[in-house]
C-alpha cells in the first residue's frame, strides 16, 4: 500500500513521490498512534533504496479492531493536506 501525492521536499521543491508507510506504533483503544512516511521519486526509487525526500509524522487514533494501515494512511492525507493523493496497490 502507498500513495501518490504532490508534497515539498526537504529540498524546499514541490514534487510528484511515492509515499509510503515507513513505521507506526500503537497501543489499545483511545492511546494515540505514531506513524512515520517518506516519500520517494518512484516506487523504482523505493525498491532500490534510494534516499527518500520528503518524510512527515503524524498522531492519530486508531481503531484497533479495523486494519491499521488504511487508517494511518487516511490519518496522512487529512493532516498533510494532501489533496491530490492517488491510493496506489503495489
Amino acid at each position: 500500500m502507498a500513495i501518490q501525492a504532490t508534497v515539498t521536499t526537504v529540498y524546499g521543491e514541490e514534487r510528484l513521490l511515492y509515499i509510503r508507510l515507513n513505521n507506526m506504533e500503537t497501543s489499545n483503544h483511545g492511546v494515540t498512534s505514531q506513524a512515520k512516511f517518506r516519500g520517494f521519486l518512484s516506487m523504482e526509487a523505493y525498491d532500490n533504496k534510494n534516499h527518500f525526500m520528503w518524510e512527515q509524522d503524524i498522531e492519530f487514533i486508531a481503531d484497533v479492531s479495523q486494519p491499521l494501515w488504511p487508517q494511518a494512511y487516511e490519518a496522512l492525507k487529512a493532516e498533510a493536506d494532501l489533496t491530490d493523493a492517488v491510493d496506489l496497490m503495489d
